[in-house]
């Protein structure tokens, strides 16, 4: 449950964070990503789309199981076992959020999270200084909420010039939790259309091509083989071999055919 409240000098003048891995992802079965973390999130991790809160547009999103409440990218101790880490994740705890009052975007901070420390302990990074004043590491984390905010917008236009073109579609996918089980289609996900790609007109094209929404329609066609490696992880997560194998076990380059571990992203 989160409790997102709005980052104050006066309410968190003593608080901190310490690192807590990423328990609170544990569930999440899709992530928002952005267009610039692409090339960093396909290696591990498919992508596709679902749609947005408001039902009228869609939303860039990488999946992290086919099953609902179980992201097998984490750990079961709660450790970021994916590889490259989406810049969402990264930004926990913290998120813009419009203000109830003014309705700009103000950084909140989500103190259910065993990331945040009322009283900051002698391990947790200070928000504020004595004086009032944000800690570089609270200034830099309002920085990069500030590049996430504007890499979203960025990609939410992409993606409109997509499903203006005709070019998003439902993703027929079926998945089972074991062997015995009858096949359960998938609902909600949707990809590129390949045939429609194929078939769309130079004057439809062209645009696509100048404001890079064509670089994230290929890449969406070109991350759904990775799905294979999301079985096989799930695989792992349902024998409850990652109960008993630590984290440092999981062998990517196995799962995935790639070394990932020199991947980074910064806004």
């Amino acid at each position: 449950m989160s409790g997102y409240v709005p980052l104050s000098k006066v309410d968190h003048r003593k608080s901190g964070i310490v690192s807590a891995g990423c328990s609170f992802a544990l569930e999440q079965a899709l992530v928002p990503v952005v267009a610039e973390e692409l090339p960093q999130v396909v290696p591990t991790m498919a992508i596709g789309f679902v749609q947005a809160a408001n039902g009228e547009s869609f939303e860039l999103v990488a999946l992290q199981s086919l099953q609902v409440g179980v992201n097998v990218y984490v750990h079961t101790n709660g450790q970021w076992i994916g590889g490259y880490r989406p810049a969402w994740y990264r930004a926990h705890p913290f998120r813009l959020l419009k203000d109830t009052q003014s309705s700009r975007l103000v950084v909140c901070v989500d103190e259910s999270s065993g990331a945040f420390e009322r009283n900051a302990g002698e391990q947790a990074a200070r928000l504020f200084d004595d004086e009032g004043n944000l800690t570089k590491r609270a200034q830099e984390t309002a920085d990069f909420l500030e590049k996430l905010q504007k890499a979203t917008l960025v990609t939410q236009g992409l993606v409109r010039q997509l499903a203006e073109a005709g070019l998003i579609t439902s993703w027929p996918l079926t998945t089972r939790i074991s062997e015995t089980e009858e096949a359960q289609q998938v609902k909600g996900l949707y990809h590129i259309d390949e045939a429609a790609l194929k078939a769309l007109e130079p004057d439809v094209l062209a645009p696509l091509v100048r404001s890079g929404a064509l670089s994230v329609a290929y890449t969406q066609l070109l991350s759904e083989h990775r799905l294979q490696g999301l079985s096989r992880l799930y695989e792992l997560r349902s024998q409850a071999n990652l109960q008993s194998q630590p984290a440092s076990d999981v062998d990517l380059e196995d799962l995935f055919g790639e070394d990932d571990d020199d991947l980074s992203f910064n806004f």
